[in-house]
């Protein structure tokens, strides 16, 4: 009967992980940005892909100073003229509770590599960064501003106050991870957003993005049958 008991559990505990693992897919359209994929801005049907704003684009890596980490494409936030354009892209995703696929509880990270081809001119309050956009319904706009709540990564570059330092001519991985609100202040999140965002304050701000990424994090219920896998190997072990 022992046996048979943990021949179940360990089944039980395998399958859960299994599933856990298939969930960790990644959940962005053209998270290389190797198929050019773009959508509206605003984007108010969750149209799959990246929306655009402030002169950021999907571009050829061979037109610019940078080995893409997956090739031909990267997106490029060009620091422009600077003036705190702020150019970025985003995507945007229904909750389940609104006919999507993301679940309001469940736990997020968002990820994204970023190059900074040119040192940034110093105390230029030049820098970037990953940010989650949450909202009452699918009307994401460029930077949030009528979102119900945002969380953020750290910011990447030097800004007044401090940041993480870029270094020049490498790639650099950023993320940020938020488990999404059921709601705010009283209102029902029903979408999200998750953004690029370039705070380009000179004509030194110019940054390349790769290799994007959004996945869910394992479940408690799968971190805790990952345990009970553990302790029925540990049980049989000292049974031996």
């Amino acid at each position: 009967m022992e046996k048979r008991v943990s021949i179940v559990l360990v089944c039980v505990a395998i399958c859960t992980l299994a599933m856990s693992t298939t969930s960790r897919a990644d959940l962005l359209t053209d998270p290389n940005f190797d198929l050019g994929i773009t959508a509206p801005n605003p984007n108010y049907l969750a149209v799959p892909g990246w929306s655009e704003f402030g002169g950021a684009a999907i571009v050829p890596a061979a037109s610019l100073p940078v080995v893409p980490l997956s090739a031909p494409n990267v997106m490029d936030t060009p620091a422009g003229g600077g003036g705190y354009t702020v150019p970025g892209a985003f995507q945007t995703f229904k909750l389940s509770t609104a006919g999507g696929t993301l679940t309001a509880g469940q736990t997020y990270t968002f990820s994204c590599n970023v190059y900074l081809p040119a040192p940034l001119a110093p105390a230029n309050n030049a820098f970037v960064l990953l940010q989650f956009a949450n909202y009452s319904g699918g009307l994401n706009n460029d930077a949030g501003s009528n979102s119900l709540s945002t969380a953020s990564s750290a910011n990447y570059g030097n800004p007044p106050g401090g940041a993480i330092p870029l270094a020049t001519g490498v790639w650099t991985p950023i993320s940020v991870t938020e488990t999404i609100p059921v709601s705010v202040g009283g209102t029902n999140v029903e979408s999200i957003g998750v953004y690029i965002l370039d705070i380009n304050s000179d004509t030194t701000a110019t940054f390349y993005w790769d290799n994007a990424s959004l996945v869910p994090e394992p479940s408690t219920v799968a971190m805790a049958l990952t345990g009970l896998l553990g302790l029925v190997a540990f049980a049989k072990k000292r049974r031996v």
